[in-house]
């Protein structure tokens, strides 16, 4: 099993942590990543391409349940009222769309919150690989970076990547979906699920940077490649003997 190292809150990371002088040499086959037609996983605006109508789907689908039996319910919504004895006001903020606003941008304050456990599962992954993983949190943008100088296989570089992904979105969402109730529920009790849902909605746009960066190696990365920072290549014992690199890589992150 590998190691796994928190360096902590690092200012320009690719510069500082990422200390290409510590790499020297490449295989005599390597070819280093082009980046030039891959999407590019640090634009937020292809985070929002991706990730938002998924995230309505999934909102959609779970309207539909809430419809029958939940907060969307109109009987279950009265009897609350009644018990409560809400009114004005009060019953505005909770029925309303401005009581969903609140709830969501409080989402997007848990996303932040859980960015450490987010990098800690990539990390986590690699490990399992044998890969020495370090990981922190760049202060000018708070997003989180995990990465390693160890060799690794495609595969293993996917794993790696959407472990998150599966652990914090899509396990949770199928629980909750499988695990819903048929009976109408108190008005607390839909509310949670409701939550529920829109929070594991919010971690699954919290991957669109894996997702994209996933999709890039599985279109332009050959499936037997070996992958180092920023370069590829395919084991081959007719280009075991090394060379002094005369290019200066940048790391991959994940």
């Amino acid at each position: 099993m590998g190691s796994i190292e928190f360096v902590g809150i690092v200012n320009d990371v690719f510069n500082t942590e990422l200390n290409v002088d510590e790499r020297t040499e490449v295989p005599e086959n390597a070819r280093f990543i082009d980046e030039k037609n891959w999407i590019d996983m640090s634009n937020p605006v292809n985070w929002l391409v991706l990730s938002v109508p998924i995230f309505i789907i999934i909102l959609v689908i779970m309207a539909f349940k809430q419809k029958k039996n939940g907060i969307l319910n109109k009987e279950v919504r009265e009897e609350y009222r009644r018990e409560n004895k809400i009114k004005g006001k009060k019953k505005k903020i909770l029925f309303g769309l401005k009581g969903f606003f609140i709830i969501f941008i409080g989402f997007w304050i848990a996303t932040l919150l859980v960015i450490p456990i987010h990098e800690l599962l990539h990390c986590i992954a690699g490990a399992l690989f044998g890969l020495n993983m370090k990981f922190g949190i760049d202060p000018q943008t708070f997003i989180g970076f995990a990465y390693t100088r160890d060799p690794m296989s495609k595969t293993q570089f996917l794993v790696m990547s959407l472990t998150p992904l599966v652990i914090l979105g899509i396990i949770p969402l199928i629980i909750i979906f499988t695990k819903y109730p048929k009976e109408k529920m108190k008005f607390k009790r839909a509310l949670v699920y409701w939550i529920l849902t829109c929070f594991f909605a919010t971690m699954i746009m919290s991957c669109s940077p894996d997702m994209i960066q996933s999709f890039n190696f599985i279109k332009n990365i050959p499936n037997n490649a070996v992958v180092v920072d920023d370069y590829w290549y395919i084991p081959n014992e007719e280009f075991a003997k090394l060379k002094i690199q005369t290019e200066t890589p940048t790391s991959n992150d994940v």
